[in-house]
């Protein structure tokens, strides 16, 4: 196996006095927060969109993404006919997927879907080895997954192969670290080396931690007339698909702390019956694939950016607020970007969003309740973490005016947020 590099770089501890201090201030109980503490608003002048970004709530989308990316990665294989050409649409291979990627950001989900498998004889019966990655042979299977797992540091994996000649859906609970395995097609038919993770005994068990009674559920609920089930003992079939699975559940395994850039939270196989036809198994696999994205929602729950009301500029400086719901217990991260470096950014909160124009630009929270300065680094970035929610339920405004000597007035200006507290 090649080398698996676990180091990362920690996050830096939160600098809690500017946290403080801003907290305290937006929910300063001075005569004008007092007027009105939990008063509604007026009807919205503004075009108010709420986003939700693809990032994580304990485990930020950055330490999780993949090698080039910029959200997790869910990676899927497969293996015979209909395994491959059911996640063909997955494959960021133009060669392999003709009609383009479907994978990125799918559904709105918040995670980029990767599949990966060998190609086959048109209409073939017994289809052998293949050609292509993850060709059904010890050796290639085993290279190929390693290079490929390395890069994408998949957040999750799901391996899929041919089963039965029937119709069902077999999620797999076990598979072992054998040295009995049955031959494959080319020489060497066996794994080098055999078994092949000499850091566990012979028969070390890897189970599947996929949402497994999930799954069933969803492809169930098509009403294919499938047959999904969990098959809870016995192992994945001593041959090319148990030696995938337990590369799938072996590589989690080396990834299973959230402190790890490469953390892959949940891996396991499926094995796909022969006559089920491809349109459906590709069905079944979304309603999988949903299933586990659902479960890693519950692990890495999505994160909630307040509301962009748009009015930056003058100036490139941008403010996102991006966290958990700004409840109580909750956090957030402030982030300002694109300011000067090492000049002074004034955070402005108000009660009330009313555009008006300021220095070549316009100026959202009015009347101003807290003006707050904060300096930005050399990169001409502000970040203040971990901001704690609570206090609510009530709105107020937010921007950044920011010196800038390039500006005519003296003064850039960032995009306003509108910020929801909640109880």
């Amino acid at each position: 196996m090649p080398h698996v590099d676990a180091s990362r770089t920690s996050r830096p501890s939160a600098p809690w006095p500017l946290a403080a201090a801003l907290v305290v201030a937006l929910l300063a109980s001075d005569a004008s927060a007092q007027r009105s503490p939990h008063r509604a608003l007026p009807a919205p002048r503004l075009d108010v969109t709420t986003t939700v970004a693809p990032e994580a709530r304990v485990v930020r989308r950055d330490d999780l993404r993949a090698g080039a990316g910029s959200r997790p990665v869910v990676m899927l294989t497969g293996y015979w006919p209909p395994s491959n050409e059911m996640i063909r649409h997955f494959a960021t291979d133009p060669f392999q997927n003709p009609g383009g990627w479907a994978g990125e950001d799918w559904e709105g989900r918040g995670y980029d879907i990767k599949a990966f498998f060998p190609e086959f004889v048109p209409g073939c019966l017994t289809c052998l080895q293949g050609m292509g990655k993850l060709e059904v042979d010890y050796q290639d299977t085993s290279d190929d997954f390693w290079a490929i797992a390395d890069f994408e540091r998949p957040v999750a994996i799901i391996t899929f192969s041919r089963g039965l000649n029937d119709m069902s859906w077999e999620v797999e609970l076990n598979q072992y670290n054998k040295d009995q395995w049955g031959p494959d097609y080319s020489v060497p038919k066996l794994p080098t080396p055999n078994p092949p993770d000499a850091s566990v005994p012979v028969d070390f068990l890897r189970p599947s931690n996929l949402p497994m009674q999930g799954i069933v559920d969803a492809v169930d609920a098509l009403g294919f007339n499938l047959d999904p089930y969990i098959c809870i003992s016995g192992d994945g079939g001593g041959f090319l698909s148990e030696f995938i699975a337990y590369h799938g559940t072996w590589y989690r395994d080396l990834h299973d702390q959230p402190s790890d850039p490469a953390w892959t939270i949940a891996a396991g196989h499926v094995h796909v019956g022969g006559k089920i036809l491809v349109g459906r198994a590709r069905l079944a696999a979304e309603a999988t694939l949903r299933a586990v994205l659902d479960h890693l929602d519950t692990v890495i729950p999505p994160v909630t950016c307040q509301a962009d009301l748009g009015f930056g500029g003058p100036g490139a400086s941008a403010l996102s607020l991006c966290g958990e719901p700004l409840a109580t217990g909750g956090t957030a991260d402030l982030v300002l970007t694109g300011a000067p470096p090492s000049t002074t950014a004034f955070l402005v909160a108000g009660l009330d969003g009313t555009p008006t124009p300021f220095a070549g630009g316009q100026l959202v929270p009015l009347p101003a309740l807290k003006v707050l300065a904060f300096p930005t680094d050399a990169t001409g970035s502000l970040t203040v973490p971990a901001i704690g929610g609570g206090g609510g339920p009530v709105a107020f405004y937010l921007q950044a005016v920011v010196a800038d000597g390039g500006q005519p007035f003296g003064f850039g200006l960032s995009n306003a947020l509108q910020v929801q507290l909640l109880p």
